[in-house]
């Protein structure tokens, strides 16, 4: 079974277990928050500078565009991927349990661990010279939610091609900004 299959089953499986997850109820209103959907996020992953050794390589942010609260509960699934090639998919760091509450115009920034230079004399499991696709799915998709596709940027907002040099990226728990 490939790593996207297996991906995709996973998150059937996770999708199904944890839908009574999603829906939490806001005591000050009396209404119910639904998870985050794709539709209502804007993503964008941001290079940091230097090299880093223990600290991120990138940030991974969602704004809210939305009109309503939503319930971000969990880790959003992030790939690098050459079409049907080379991937690189991610994963919690530590698996702690994520429950935040994203209200509209506010964002979060979730770090991201992983080797994107590599070592002299070995590769990178998704090289840059291909131009490799960066998409991301919320946590708790729906089941036709194929996630947004993400430019990954340096700090100054230029366009920059993804290399992983890991199978992993490893996520960081998300934070409101």
């Amino acid at each position: 079974m490939s790593r996207r299959t297996a991906a995709v089953c996973t998150a059937g499986l996770m999708l199904l277990l944890g839908t009574t997850a999603c829906g939490k109820g806001d005591s000050a209103s009396g209404t119910r928050i639904t998870a985050c959907r794709t539709p209502q996020l804007s993503w964008k992953m941001t290079l940091l500078p230097g090299k880093p050794h223990n600290t991120p390589t990138a940030t991974l942010s969602a704004a809210h565009k939305g009109s309503k609260p939503c319930a971000f509960d969990g880790y959003p699934e992030l790939s690098v991927y050459v079409g049907k090639g080379p991937s690189a998919d991610s994963r919690p760091k530590k698996p702690t349990p994520v429950h935040l509450v994203l209200k509209p115009g506010h964002s979060i920034a979730i770090p991201v661990f992983y080797d994107a230079v590599g070592s002299p004399s070995g590769s990178c499991e998704v090289m840059a010279d291909y131009d490799p696709r960066v998409d991301v799915r919320p946590p708790h998709p729906t089941t036709h939610d194929y996630g947004s596709r993400v430019q990954l940027t340096d700090a100054k907002g230029h366009h920059r091609r993804a290399q992983v040099c890991d199978l992993d990226m490893l996520l960081g728990a998300p934070e409101l900004n």
